[in-house]
């Protein structure tokens, strides 16, 4: 090819330090907007953002340049100091400092993305740490039970 072509989608994830349920309702679209914005910033293509009281999903199309760790803690860095800038009682919000991404096929972009969107019924059957387990485990990936959500 002559061009450069890329297709990388990836659906990241991550919780508030201790999964404290500090996403007030109030504050979650507004937040979902804010990443989504990241994103962009970052010439990557938001597909759908979404999250529940502890945690945030992000499904991305990503560029060619491909700078995960130094994305989501900026984005992290970021919608952390806009969270405590924009809604009264923040001051201890903050995220863990880990992250799950996961590449996604192009035929399942659309499924993921709905699941994405629906964190609100999704977690009236399942807690963060379930959901978690059930992310890595799903796309292989060992953990320490010690040390899982630590």
């Amino acid at each position: 090819m002559s061009n450069t072509h890329c297709s990388i989608y990836l659906h990241l994830a991550f919780s508030t330090r201790h999964r404290r349920p500090l996403i007030r309702a109030e504050a979650r679209e507004p937040l979902f907007r804010y990443l989504a914005g990241c994103v962009e910033g970052a010439d990557w293509r938001p597909v759908a953002t979404g999250g529940w009281t502890d945690h945030v999903h992000l499904l991305v199309r990503t560029g060619v340049a491909v700078d995960l760790p130094n994305f989501v803690k900026e984005a992290k860095r970021g919608s952390t100091i806009w969270l405590k800038s924009k809604f009264a009682g923040m001051e201890d919000f903050a995220w863990q400092r880990g992250y799950g991404a996961f590449s996604v096929s192009h035929w399942d972009v659309e499924k993921v993305a709905a699941y994405v969107r629906n964190q609100e019924e999704h977690h009236r059957r399942f807690t963060w740490e379930e959901e978690c387990a059930k992310l890595l485990k799903k796309h292989g990936v060992e953990y320490d039970e010690r040390y899982f959500l630590d």
